[in-house]
């Protein structure tokens, strides 16, 4: 058959022959003897797979050596993603440099990939693959455009080489590709069917329809919506059918129903909303999963009475998304599908906001995605620094987060399993929700290595530590999406039919919030309060704490808690921390940053703030929201993230309530109060304030690292600007004479989304009030000039603290 018939006959799902047929094209493919070419592959007999990959051929490489085709029939090619990591595992104990895997499953589906061994100094190297997936009778546009490709190198009599699966099945290319036709359907077909929305308000109703959209797509991958996976292509059909078509009635009748009340309750005691249904489609609605969160409540300014979108433009945006398949699995450091996932969707969002803008706002607002692979190695550095300053020998620190627990002794294991456990971390720009993810994913291996039991408990637990803060909805709707998608993918089937939310409650998590100012009226708000720790042993602080604690472990698992209870619960605890430190006269509140002698004034300063405990409008504050960690532990265990890239000319007030210049003026203020918290009583008023062309990200650095606790650990991938002589000296001075730094790498190989900007990651030490980094304290600079996916980072960097340490010993 010709190239093309070849194209349609591969995309009709798994057909032995075609695939041979693909295969057999290329000009170094060498079939496997024996038989018809179907012998088992000896190498790979191992009692953990239950069925054996079959050896089709290979492909011959003289400078490289030869790279196997495996065939494994798989329950379900859509979400056997850890064959590829068992698989390159054997590969690399074979001495493969790679391989191409083609999964496929009994109902015609497949999933075509490939598998490179990174070797990068570890002593074991690490697997990678890339792979698409093909459904039968599906319309599997990705895999048209990337099996395109390699059909014509075959059609040209080409060799299949790791570099040509390596273009078929670029991320970056079905990234660019999605996102251009993204953003011209979203321009001229979805914002033009607005109605009823105000026109500055347009995109925002568009981007809270498209995330929606999003969930219900997910929701429905997993047969959870009348066991139909094109439930939402199926219902706009259903509809159709029905004759109802009409200016809007598909978003009023029937999409309004689906997102706000069939998520809303349980399985069979839905509101008596859907009589004006079909049955069938009632019937779905009607036993649709118990959902919970922000995303499937009516927003008043957005979610008015009269708006909708037209039955066009949901056709028509339904017919580009439904061209793709969707995954609800997130990529992880060994395998990427090239289907719509939510890291997929969530860079999407990150770019379509930053260029085309969305709650009033574009370039100021400086939200960027950051590679998965920066964000894979941020985390492990910050986990194994974390690790290291509680008292685990550095080297098996690294290790562990290396992928390497042998060394660890039990009592070991045991530290690090808790502390794994309870690390408390937070991203104060949380953006798609990119590091939270990455934390959970990295966490989850970690404690896979310790031994500790994979639980539906185990992720609850670790999702309730991860906090996230970003000044726009679209961003703590994404990052919740993501989070609970990581949960929602583990539940078992049975649980669709539960009485109770399936899902816990992120909205104490990841808020809306403006991170680096903390302005209540004309009132600044303190971060934090300087405590003696003993205070908190108190007998009724420490009831408060605990009736806080319990209240916030209530609301998370949905044990009929509700948000007001536990503001009532963060006042009074807080309240009575106040009364044992203060009383009503016995020292200053803080908020202004000079400590007053005065009783009068003390007692309007107290007054003041508990104006702001009762208020209800009061904004997102730290001291306030987060409590527990910020009073009760004394800051975070961790913060990491990619604050946003905006210029000191483009900074305003992402809230709206003030000026530009006011905003910056109140940026200053605040970060220079920070800093002074933090610095011994004599150097404090020394140091100077922040210069009025600072960048925002280093305002940024100035709050999170005064939200960290003695020992914890700071992490942020920035822009290089700071390490400017002139332009950066404040944020250098802050490490040197504050903030210990371990790390500044920089990565010299071009990145993708970000041409122009030069970044750096920065891991520093979380500061010690009242005391000054040491002058001898050492700090790695490190140039990368190879990809992070080629380079072992954290051997490497374990390595050079090695060295350090010797030559200091020395």
């Amino acid at each position: 058959m010709d190239s093309e018939a070849l194209l349609e006959a591969l995309l009709r799902g798994y057909k032995e022959g075609a695939l041979r047929d693909f295969f057999a094209r290329f000009s170094n493919y060498a079939p496997a003897s024996g038989g018809e070419g179907k012998s088992s592959w000896s190498l790979l007999e191992d009692p953990k797979w239950g069925n054996m990959p079959i050896l089709w051929g290979l492909l011959r490489d003289p400078d490289w050596g030869d790279m196997p085709i495996l065939v494994r029939p798989v329950d379900d090619a859509d979400r056997h993603r850890v064959a590829f990591k068992e698989l390159g595992e054997r590969l690399a104990k074979d001495n493969f440099y790679g391989g191409v895997v083609l999964l496929h499953d009994p109902r015609g589906n497949y999933r075509l990939g490939y598998i490179e061994l990174l070797y990068r100094g570890r002593r074991k190297p690490r697997p990678f693959g890339r792979s698409v997936l093909v459904r039968k009778e599906a319309p599997n546009k990705t895999a048209r455009q990337r099996l395109k490709i390699l059909v014509q190198k075959a059609a040209r009599f080409e060799p299949l080489t790791l570099e040509a699966l390596r273009e078929a099945l670029s991320v970056d290319a079905v990234t660019e590709a999605f996102y251009r036709e993204f953003v011209r359907v979203f321009e001229e077909i979805l914002v033009p069917g607005v109605r009823g929305v105000p026109e500055e308000r347009k995109r925002d109703f568009v981007l809270a329809f498209v995330a929606r959209t999003f969930f219900v797509a997910f929701v429905a991958k997993r047969g959870w919506l009348g066991s139909r996976e094109d439930f939402l292509p199926w219902l706009f059909s259903r509809y159709g059918q029905e004759g109802a078509r009409g200016a809007g009635n598909f978003y009023h009748d029937w999409l309004k129903p689906l997102f706000f009340q069939a998520f809303r309750a349980p399985p069979g005691r839905k509101p008596n909303a859907f009589a004006h249904l079909p049955p069938d489609v009632r019937e779905i609605y009607s036993h649709a999963p118990y959902l919970n969160g922000e995303l499937f409540r009516e927003k008043g300014e957005l979610d008015l009475p009269e708006a909708f979108l037209t039955d066009e433009a949901v056709s028509k945006f339904y017919e580009f998304l439904f061209a793709y398949n969707f995954t609800v699995e997130e990529n992880t450091a060994y395998e990427v599908d090239l289907e719509l996932n939510p890291e997929f969707l969530g860079l999407i969002l990150e770019r379509l906001v930053n260029s085309v803008g969305v709650e009033g706002r574009a370039s100021e607002l400086g939200a960027h995605y950051t590679p998965r692979t920066e964000v894979d190695l941020i985390c492990r550095l910050a986990l194994a620094e974390r690790l290291h300053r509680e008292g685990l020998p550095l080297e098996k620190a690294y290790a562990l987060l290396g992928g390497d627990a042998e060394e660890l002794s039990q009592e070991e294991r045991q530290k690090a399993r808790l502390l794994l456990l309870d690390a408390k971390v937070l991203d104060p720009a949380v953006g798609s929700g990119a590091f939270l993810v990455g934390m959970l994913q990295v966490l989850e291996e970690a404690l896979d290595l310790l031994g500790e039991p994979k639980t539906l408990e185990r992720k609850k637990r670790i999702l309730q530590n991860l906090h996230g803060v970003d000044v726009l909805s679209w961003a703590v709707w994404m990052a919740e999406l993501r989070l609970w998608l990581a949960y929602f993918l583990e539940l078992p089937e049975e649980e669709k039919n539960s009485s109770a939310p399936l899902l816990p409650s992120l909205g104490l998590k990841v808020v809306r919030g403006d991170s680096v100012v903390q302005v209540v009226g004309t009132h600044a708000v303190p971060t934090r309060l300087d405590l003696d720790r003993k205070l908190l042993q108190d007998k009724k602080v420490k009831q408060a704490m605990d009736a806080l604690l319990e209240a916030k472990e209530g609301y998370f698992h949905n044990r009929g808690v509700t948000e007001r209870k536990v503001r009532e619960r963060e006042r009074a605890f807080l309240l009575t921390v106040l009364d044992k430190k203060y009383g009503t006269g016995q020292g200053s509140l803080g908020l202004d940053g000079v400590r007053s002698r005065v009783d009068a004034y003390l007692e309007e300063e107290r007054r003041v703030l508990e104006e702001i405990l009762q208020r209800e409008d009061r904004p997102f504050l730290y001291l306030v929201d987060f409590a527990e960690i910020l009073v009760g532990r004394g800051g975070f265990d961790i913060v990491v993230g990619n604050p946003p890239y905006v210029r000191q000319e483009e900074i305003q007030d992402p809230t709206g309530q003030r000026g530009a210049e006011d905003y910056k003026a109140l940026l200053r203020e605040e970060a220079w109060r920070d800093v002074k918290g933090l610095l011994p009583q004599k150097d404090a008023e020394a140091f100077p304030q922040p210069p009025g062309r600072a960048d925002l990200y280093v305002y940024f650095y100035a709050r999170t690292l005064a939200l960290l606790n003695p020992k914890g650990v700071h992490a942020f991938v920035v822009s290089n600007s700071w390490l400017d002589v002139q332009y950066g000296a404040w944020l250098q001075r802050i490490f040197l004479e504050l903030a210990p730094l371990r790390y500044v790498i920089e990565n010299r190989v071009k990145r993708s989304f970000r041409a122009d900007v030069n970044t750096v990651i920065t891991v520093a030490h979380a500061p010690q009030p009242g005391k000054k980094v040491p002058g001898d304290w050492p700090v790695l600079f490190v140039a990368v000039k190879r990809p992070f996916e080629e380079v072992d980072l954290v051997q490497e960097l374990l390595e050079a603290q090695m060295e350090v340490r010797h030559a200091d010993d020395a």
